[in-house]
């Protein structure tokens, strides 16, 4: 370590002490932000908006998006190894899986139709905003804790691009390429690539300098009002089965049709065969894991700037499709199929009202999921999820009003959705209806006002909601396991929907003169309707029996049994010293933070009575709703959210030669349900870590680039997911030229 170290500054001190001419400086006050449907600087938007950039991801040492959001955004982020992931915002948890989510993912402003975070590659995007806070009344449903939005390139004027080659580590191969520009007056395009591949299994970090300092020698078991320690694992070792590569590319081409109009054509791909992902560090039988991914979108988008009007009309689809394997036969057969389908148009108009703006509009989503999964090669059985589809037609409108010469702002919008559920039949799934239809209205506001000295002071307040997945509302499924005992589930037609409220209040300020932006908000949300498991399990002396006289080991539904309340302070603070000197160079230290008071959930025990059904032979599962009880409330700290998640470094830029960026990142505590131990039923707090990234880049005649790669600088055992640590220290060299 002392060695790598000693390496690392002898390539970077000579270079800080180096300044050269003048460098654009990266302030809040120039950043134009497009999350709310109409661009805008980010200084003016009331609501919390975090931007990161394209140099922002050149500069980490990411693989996936996940890894760019959990290190520069501040937010929760559940990751496995093998592409698959999911983030949460603001106390909602991450989830990777699911149609309605609590964090909506947005591709330039629309649906991504990307249920898993890992299949969007970093290589084509401009850069990505987070929303944080309720974003409802402009997107609908899965927006409760925020959004999400990658925003894609679409260059212009003298075509020029990026090529590069990064090669280390576990066998690591990364290509890059992108290439953009006006090919006439008229005409322009985009068109990137990406090939990524590990070739080797990838070894656990042991260097572990950081767990003594934030106190994560070991896990706990949280059960019956004790705790229990216990000793983390895995340090070191080489985690099986944990190869992978994928190849995704994008192309665009946009076209001016006249003054006023233009039309952009889109597509992407992205694929991955024969992903690997490695066991459970705690689970003996777990062989790992086998699958195929793949996804593709396209959309068509008309613009236009007609006098003080600016109408948008996009038509979009994206299809997503994973195919698991059961590794644990000696002839591996696809186990399950799942597919996602989604359709959609949006219409809107924003307005110039002087120094007002006026934007509304109507959007079109209809989302197609379907699944098939097997007992073996030739044996169909139940899918955890009927299939589906979610029609959602809505009409939008928000107005951002200016007044005192700018320094007032205020927006005020709504959204009003009607969508439809419209259930299919699906093999060995009964009892499920055709469709039903719901209405929602989700209202925010928010004000902001500039005082003297780049000194904001800002507050917003909303109302959001997600919808209940179809497996939380129809059909019964009996699946049957390999020693013949049954595991039942019923849905339940008469769960609503989530609702959330959202207030936050806080205060920024920005002064370029100083190189200085900050800001600390204060949110808090209240969960309502929270749709919650009810269970019953049968030991072996007393299971129920079906018609079929299959015994049942367990029942499951779902109930609007609970709720939750977050509330917490997020800050950011960024200083370019830089400026004292003109910005001829820049020398940024830079953080950003989410700390959380109040992370509880509550629920009123609900359970299916397994008494009522015990020892029976004629068991039916629509008699479960006779059967569930309520009992007293209970409180419980939200799973899988840190109670502290802080991104920070600093950053040396002389443009001409040499940048390097140093990046940590620190979570803190979080509870689990421990899979580890199914003897008994308890929770686990998760221990904190905290990780160390650097990034030095060495410009070469001009536009040849060599840049040094190193990830998890000091060799941590850590993971997002206990059980599955991530890689250990990584070392790559990455060459590049621009053209």
């Amino acid at each position: 370590m002392k060695k790598i170290v000693a390496a690392l500054a002898a390539v970077a001190l000579p270079a800080v002490a180096a300044a050269q001419e003048s460098l654009p400086a990266y302030v809040a006050d120039t950043v134009v932000v497009t999350t709310k449907r109409y661009p805008a600087l980010r200084t003016e938007i009331p609501q919390k908006i975090e931007v990161i950039t394209a140099r922002d991801i050149e500069r980490s040492a990411a693989d996936e998006l996940a890894d760019v959001l959990k290190e520069q955004a501040a937010v929760d982020v559940i990751q496995y190894p093998g592409l698959l992931s999911g983030v949460g915002i603001r106390g909602f948890r991450p989830e990777f899986s699911g149609v309605n989510k609590r964090t909506l993912l947005l591709v330039d402003g629309r649906p991504a139709g990307a249920t898993n975070l890992s299949t969007l590659d970093p290589a084509s995007i401009e850069r990505i905003e987070v929303l944080k806070g309720p974003a409802s009344s402009l997107y609908g449903s899965s927006a409760m804790g925020g959004a999400v939005n990658v925003i894609t390139r679409r260059s212009t004027g003298a075509l020029g691009g990026n090529v590069s080659a990064a090669y280390g580590s576990f066998r690591t191969l990364d290509v890059k390429g992108r290439v953009g520009g006006s090919l006439t007056g008229r005409l322009d395009a985009d068109v990137g690539f990406s090939r990524f591949s590990r070739g080797e299994d990838y070894r656990v970090g042991e260097g572990n300098l950081f767990r003594g300092w934030v106190g994560s020698e070991s896990a706990v078991k949280l059960f019956n009002n004790a705790e229990e320690k216990v000793a983390e694992v895995g340090d070191g070792v080489v985690r099986p089965n944990s190869e992978y590569a994928y190849r995704s590319g994008s192309a665009r081409l946009g076209y001016r049709l006249t003054d006023a109009f233009r039309v952009d054509v889109r597509g992407d791909a992205f694929a991955a065969e024969d992903v690997q992902t490695p066991p459970d560090l705690y689970n003996q039988y777990d062989t790992g894991g086998l699958k195929d991914l793949e996804r593709r979108s396209a959309e068509v988008a008309l613009t236009g700037a007609l006098g003080t009007h600016a109408p948008l009309l996009r038509v979009f689809a994206a299809d997503e499709t994973t195919d698991f394997y059961a590794t644990w036969d000696p002839n591996p057969y696809v186990s399950f199929v799942g597919e996602t389908g989604t359709r959609g148009l949006q219409l809107q108009d924003a307005v110039r009202l002087g120094a007002h703006t006026l934007t509304a509009g109507f959007d079109y989503t209809s989302v197609d999921a379907s699944s098939l999964a097997f007992a073996s090669a030739t044996t169909p059985s139940a899918p955890f999820s009927p299939d589906y589809g979610t029609r959602s037609a809505a009409v939008f409108a928000e107005g951002k009003l200016s007044l005192l010469d700018g320094r007032l702002t205020g927006t005020l919008g709504g959204r009003f959705d009607r969508i439809t559920l419209d259930y299919r039949e699906t093999e060995l799934r009964t009892d499920v209806p055709e469709k039903e239809s719901f209405s929602v209205f989700n209202p925010s506001v928010g004000v902001q006002y500039a005082a003297a000295g780049g000194v904001r002071v800002h507050g917003t307040a909303g109302r959001a909601f997600v919808a209940p997945d179809a497996f939380h509302k129809a059909g019964i499924a009996v699946q049957t396991n390999r020693t013949n005992v049954a595991a039942v589930t019923v849905g339940n037609p008469d769960i609503d929907p989530e609702r959330s409220r959202t207030v936050d209040l806080g205060v920024g300020i920005t002064r370029r003169s100083l190189g200085l932006d900050a800001d600390v908000t204060w949110f808090h949300t209240r969960v309502e309707d929270r749709i919650t498991p009810a269970t019953a399990f049968f030991p072996a002396a007393s299971r129920p029996r079906t018609a079929a006289g299959v015994p049942v080991g367990s029942v499951l539904t779902y109930v609007n049994a609970s709720g939750a309340e977050m509330s917490g302070v997020e800050w950011r603070v960024g200083y370019d010293a830089g400026a004292l000197a003109g910005y001829r160079y820049s020398l940024r230290f830079f953080a950003n933070a989410t700390h959380f008071i109040d992370l509880e959930e509550s629920a009123r025990g609900a359970r299916i009575d397994a008494g009522r059904f015990a020892g029976r032979t004629d068991f039916d599962p629509e008699q479960v709703f006779g059967a569930l009880v309520f009992e007293g409330e209970t409180t419980n700290r939200i799973r899988n959210v840190a109670d502290a998640t802080v991104t920070y470094g600093v950053e040396f830029d002389d443009l001409r030669r040499f940048s390097t960026r140093v990046a940590g990142r620190y979570v803190g505590e979080r509870t689990d349900l421990d899979f580890s131990d199914f003897s008994r039923i308890s929770d686990i707090r998760y221990p904190a870590f905290m990780t160390l990234d650097l990034v030095s880049t060495v410009r070469l005649a001009g536009r040849f680039a060599v840049s040094l790669l190193v990830d998890n600088v000091t060799d941590e055992n850590y993971y997002e997911k206990r059980g599955f640590s991530l890689p250990g220290r990584q070392v790559r060299l990455r060459l590049s030229t621009d053209f």
